[in-house]
């Protein structure tokens, strides 16, 4: 009977001690994965920064595009307005009667 309670509770401890051992390898991999979760937190605020960023500086080319070709557009008015009037300037100079043609 002693021998039977002996080897039981030989097992009992065994079974404690790697149950255990189990306890410490689980908390060593939580410890893991909270430091890899945490760097993941990181990892994600500076993607959404770095985001945008990226969408202003997109944004900003846009508008400056934008404006350039406006500038271009107005320019470009300007000077086919000026050849417009230059020649009805001319046609009225060459051809006065213009009205007693047709």
């Amino acid at each position: 009977m002693e021998t039977i309670l002996t080897v039981l509770s030989t097992l009992g401890v065994g079974a404690l001690a790697y149950s255990f051992a189990g306890v410490i390898r689980l908390s060593r991999r939580v410890s893991d994965l909270e430091l890899i979760r945490m760097e993941v937190v990181d990892l994600e605020g500076k993607f959404e920064k770095e985001l945008e960023t990226e969408a202003r500086e997109r944004e900003a080319l846009g508008r400056d595009t934008l404006d350039r070709f406006d500038g271009w557009v107005s320019s470009t008015d300007r000077r086919f307005d000026k050849l417009w009037t230059d020649v009805h300037k001319l046609d009225r100079t060459i051809n006065p009667n213009k009205d007693l043609v047709n």
